[in-house]
């Protein structure tokens, strides 16, 4: 095994949190492959995900809410974003907040935006606590079903130890573009 295949392993963990605060969709579907896989436990990998999830949404919020003035010199680029993002919270409020958690590039803007639209705080944490569980749950349980199907493949192609890494690489290159394929403009 390489020795950045051996360090993702070691810290998977903390990894899988971190990258979960400001969003964590490819961290949390990883992980359910490489649960699967035997290498992590999915339940745990799920908790990591829900908690961090929850905590980087809220302080999103926080910021959007009570620290507008501080913040928005720093989304000069995206004021059209936050400002049709503030449009759709105040049109479908609670289902955003639910389907944004499944949409690549919208989960930063989202709770700030709902922040900046004056959402109320304990309704936004009540229905974000609840979205993201949901989040964390379907992701890890797709992450590993996706495992269970791969992992024989991975065991056949485990026999030419050069493969494995560039379908890792390639792999995760088409969830990449596939995911940042969400977030560009259409011309």
């Amino acid at each position: 095994m390489s020795e950045t295949i051996a360090s993702l392993l070691e810290y998977g963990y903390i990894i899988l949190f971190v990258y979960s605060l400001g969003g964590g969709m490819v961290a949390i579907l990883a992980a359910g492959v490489l649960s699967a896989g035997g290498h992590f436990s999915l339940s745990l990998c799920i908790v990591l995900a829900f908690v961090a999830n929850t905590l980087g949404s809220t302080l999103l919020f926080i910021l959007g809410k009570y620290y507008k003035k501080d913040l928005m010199p720093y989304f000069k680029k995206h004021r059209r974003k936050l400002a049709l993002a503030q449009m759709k919270i105040k049109q479908y409020g609670v289902f955003l907040l639910l389907l944004q958690k499944f949409i690549y590039g919208l989960k930063t803007f989202i709770p700030m935006a709902a922040g900046l639209a004056k959402f109320n705080f304990l309704k936004f944490f009540i229905i974000n606590t609840l979205a993201s569980l949901l989040w964390a749950i379907v992701l890890g349980y797709a992450g590993f079903a996706f495992g269970a199907v791969i992992t024989p493949f991975m065991d056949t192609l485990g026999t030419y130890p050069y493969l494995v890494p560039l379908f890792l690489l390639i792999l995760i290159a088409l969830i990449w573009f596939y995911l940042s394929s969400f977030s560009k403009k259409t011309q």
